[in-house]
């Protein structure tokens, strides 16, 4: 830097701080003006503090969203809830008909006799029965379609059960399979002889890919459920804190800083900010 720019910079840094001095002086050592404002900013104030109405405003927006998106958050996990408890006892049907598709084939190939098997198959096929006609969410039937028509948060299409789920401004269909058609089906007599148990394994080799799918499709929903709820959660988080942070900036102040802040920037700063 050369004497000349060093010496223009003083001279300019001395004539702001001269001006601030002046300025500074006149409102604060002498006349009305003066004391209003020494009586203002000096001393301990007992009126109201001053909100931003648009400050306020918009803080207010920000909690609004902020709540939209928590209860958003918890209706999506709500929903995971659900789908998963309907994946649990799509599982329990998955396992019986494993069990009863391996005594129907050790009838059919000869290895287990029909005595020896007819309790634990009837015992199986009673089982589904339960399962299904039990399996519910807050009285929600989650596998028994017959039960949906009753039911004013389910409607029913193409052979599924649908529940609207609300998740902020929109919503979404959770839709639930319909295995009505398995409750009471299943009786020994099915496998008790070799011919009928051969056909009774591929009839529940049918079933268990059905189940099979429609385990997998509730378990990739509940992840997918998961992470947008995880993420609701967040963006709920995000907004709480702008809200938080808006209303410190803003709400918080009193007339008395307003004032304050107003006199520092209009007397001007010592750094030039448009270099």
């Amino acid at each position: 830097m050369t004497d000349k720019s060093l010496n223009t910079m003083l001279v300019e840094y001395s004539l702001q701080l001269l001006q601030q001095d002046m300025l500074t002086n006149s409102l604060f050592m002498g006349g009305s003006v003066g004391k209003s404002l020494r009586d203002m900013l000096l001393t301990e104030s007992q009126s109201r503090k001053v909100t931003d109405p648009t400050a306020a405003a918009l803080t207010g927006r920000l909690r609004s969203d902020a709540g939209m998106l928590r209860q958003a958050s918890n209706n999506v996990s709500e929903a995971k809830s659900i789908v998963d408890m309907a994946n649990t006892a799509t599982t329990t049907l998955q396992t019986a008909f494993t069990r009863m598709k391996e005594l129907a084939n050790g009838v059919a190939t000869g290895t287990m006799t029909y005595a020896s098997v007819q309790a634990e198959y009837n015992s199986l096929a009673s089982q589904i029965t339960q399962t299904i006609a039990s399996a519910s969410y807050n009285g929600i039937a989650l596998q028994d379609g017959t039960a949906w028509a009753a039911d004013d948060r389910v409607t029913v299409s193409g052979g599924s059960g649908n529940i609207e789920i609300q998740s902020g401004t929109s919503s979404f269909s959770l839709a639930l399979y319909d295995f009505s058609s398995f409750k009471n089906a299943f009786t020994s007599t099915q496998i008790n002889t070799v011919g009928k148990a051969a056909a009774m394994v591929t009839t529940l080799s049918g079933h268990i890919a059905t189940v099979n799918t429609v385990a997998s499709n509730y378990a990739s929903r509940s992840t997918i459920l998961d992470s947008q709820a995880s993420s609701l959660a967040s963006q709920a988080d995000i907004m709480e804190t702008a809200a938080e942070t808006r209303a410190k900036a803003n709400e918080s102040r009193s007339l008395e800083e307003l004032v304050l802040d107003l006199l520092l920037r209009e007397t001007g700063t010592i750094t030039d900010e448009e270099a």
